[in-house]
């Protein structure tokens, strides 16, 4: 049996994406919770809005496309895919990890290459407390 974060590649610059838009400010909070878990980024919509053909950044720093976020829906994203530029990924946490779990702490959404950035609500279960 082989565990998640004992087996994932922290660095592959195969799959390094690109940097954080600095220029794009957020421009406000949506009614979205972000909840980090060992393994996952748990992401709920409580807005009445679709959210299609996004990047969800964390941390300012890693980034993840999505294909949809509607509205009243959740999605769980694997923070062992999330990448930054130079291709490495958010140690995930877990029982087996190896290293100290990346806090996931600021989450937001880029809806394209001009709109400024969307912040989400990061709570951060008790259990999981950095």
């Amino acid at each position: 049996m082989v565990c998640a974060s004992c087996s994932t590649n922290l660095y592959d610059p195969a799959l390094a994406t690109r940097a954080y838009p600095e220029m794009l400010q957020q421009s406000t909070v949506l009614q979205i919770q972000a909840i980090p878990q060992a393994l996952d980024l748990h992401i709920i919509n409580a807005t009445a809005t679709d959210y299609k053909d996004i990047d969800v950044w964390v941390n300012r720093r890693f980034v993840q496309h999505v294909d949809q976020l509607l509205a009243g829906a959740s999605i769980q994203l694997q923070i062992d895919k999330f990448r930054d530029m130079w291709g490495q990924c958010p140690q995930p946490g877990g029982f087996w990890r190896t290293r100290t779990q990346t806090p996931l702490v600021f989450v937001q959404i880029q809806r394209d290459e001009t709109s400024p950035l969307l912040g989400l609500v990061t709570v951060v279960p008790e259990a999981a407390r950095y």
